[in-house]
């Protein structure tokens, strides 16, 4: 037993073949057109304002439609986790891709004139260690604060380098369990932080 056959209810702008569209899609599109020339009718009917000033944006140099466009958290979340998933099931492609960015291959190279001791607090292992270390105190051990809060090393990053002998950030990763150590750490408050190393902190 064959399907009902629905009444025509519109017509395609290009041939005029009889077709039968849902009153709501009618409702939404500027034309109706069959499969063979729905490109045709697309020519024909043109595009709107709002999607040429799309289109004039995409095209500006240095501009995409998502400029100014802001993440939703649960969004940025959800691409972290994709990513941490991705890269945790090919460990030796993320050693092989981060080799290829790192030292004179990095993007940003400037001829080395980083000093080491800034390099590896920008190391994703250190910033980890701050996390952590901030994690397990919860709150400035000093003042009990719970703004600003930062971590600092008991014994100075610059003294275990020296006493490490480490002269790159491949010598850090190797010596990281006496580096990135959760006894060294300690949580202070940015203002407790600058009194610990004598400095002047100005006010906002």
């Amino acid at each position: 037993m064959g399907g009902s056959v629905r009444t025509p209810n519109a017509a395609c702008v290009v041939c005029s073949t009889p077709l039968y569209r849902r009153p709501g899609e009618l409702a939404r599109v500027r034309h109706v057109a069959c499969m063979d020339h729905r490109a045709q009718a697309q020519t024909l009917s043109g595009i709107t304002e709002s999607q040429q000033a799309g289109l004039s944006l995409g095209r500006a140099k240095g501009t995409n439609h998502r400029t100014g466009y802001k993440h939703r958290e649960e969004s940025k979340r959800k691409v972290s986790a994709a990513n941490a998933a991705y890269w945790a099931a090919r460990p030796a492609a993320a050693i092989e891709r981060g080799a290829k960015h790192r030292g004179e291959l990095a993007y940003n190279w400037k001829g080395g004139v980083s000093r080491l001791n800034t390099s590896i607090r920008k190391m994703n292992e250190n910033r980890k260690w701050m996390d952590a270390v901030k994690a397990c105190d919860g709150q400035c051990t000093r003042c009990g604060g719970q703004k600003d809060l930062e971590a600092h090393h008991r014994t100075g990053l610059a003294a275990l380098i020296e006493r490490l002998g480490i002269t790159s950030r491949d010598d850090a990763r190797q010596h990281a369990a006496e580096l990135w150590s959760l006894d060294n750490g300690v949580t202070l408050c940015q203002p407790c932080h600058y009194d610990e190393h004598g400095r002047t902190r100005h006010a906002d």
